[in-house]
């Protein structure tokens, strides 16, 4: 039930649909009396939520900073959480999403020798699973990679971030691995729940943010001025984090 009840409460998390709902109000209120301030409220919240500027900040503050892989220590695994990707069935492919950095860093570290094992967890966030789960076709990727078998654990059955971590500690537990250190990779707007979860469960993880939302380059003054659509759709994932972020809170998931 929280599982359905999170996807319903996401549709309602978008600035885009808020500013839809007040524009359809002021064209359908024709003759109430405050029917402006249904569209001054609606310019409002398009001119705040689509300020590259204002993003620029809030993501900063919200993610923290990059680390430098070169300066990170040894680790017994890097915990690597899905998200990233989908199995495009019919074309029997893999497609990657914005939120592939997370892959590609994990990758990195384990290349340079960071860690021993690669552990990735991750299913599907469908209510209804119709496709292959992220976990069963990353796992043969993986290997494609070049990263060994017998240093890969994978799991597939999670379905959000809480089900990440448990899944995850029972495929330590089969290792005899519950007490080792280990680096946790995902996107920075999902980190501070991520870090929040397996800590919760007794895992002793170190953050490794990829995916960031804030850009590399702080916005000019040209672009503190200039409306963006590709800023005005990221806040819903922020949005959406915050929410997810406080009910885990209240159900003792973090």
């Amino acid at each position: 039930m929280f599982f359905i009840l999170s996807k319903i409460l996401a549709f309602f998390l978008s600035p885009i649909w808020w500013i839809t709902v007040l524009l359809l109000a002021y064209l359908i209120f024709k003759k109430h009396k405050r029917r402006k301030l249904f569209f001054m409220a609606a310019i409002c919240l398009l001119l705040v939520f689509s300020n590259q500027l204002l993003l620029y900040k809030v993501s900063g503050w919200w993610e923290g900073e990059l680390k430098n892989p070169d300066e990170i220590g040894y680790y017994d695994g890097i915990i690597l959480l899905g998200g990233f990707s989908n199995y495009q069935s019919e074309a029997q492919r893999m497609r990657f999403m914005q939120s592939g950095d997370r892959l590609f860093q994990a990758v990195e570290l384990y290349k340079k020798g960071k860690a021993q094992y690669f552990i990735f967890t991750g299913g599907s966030g469908r209510v209804l699973v119709r496709e292959k789960r992220e976990g069963e076709y990353l796992k043969d990727y993986l290997k494609l990679l070049g990263i060994p078998q017998d240093s890969t654990l994978v799991e597939w059955k999670s379905r959000n971030t809480h089900e990440n971590a448990v899944e995850t500690v029972k495929l330590l537990a089969a290792k005899n691995m519950e007490q080792g250190k280990y680096l946790l990779v995902t996107s920075g707007f999902h980190m501070k729940r991520a870090l929040g979860c397996f800590k919760n469960e007794g895992i002793d993880v170190v953050p490794y943010t990829a995916d960031p939302l804030q850009s590399s380059i702080a916005p000019d003054f040209w672009d503190a001025i200039n409306p963006s659509a590709s800023a005005l759709g990221t806040w819903e994932l922020l949005f959406r984090e915050w929410v997810g972020y406080a009910v885990y809170k209240i159900r003792g998931y973090v």
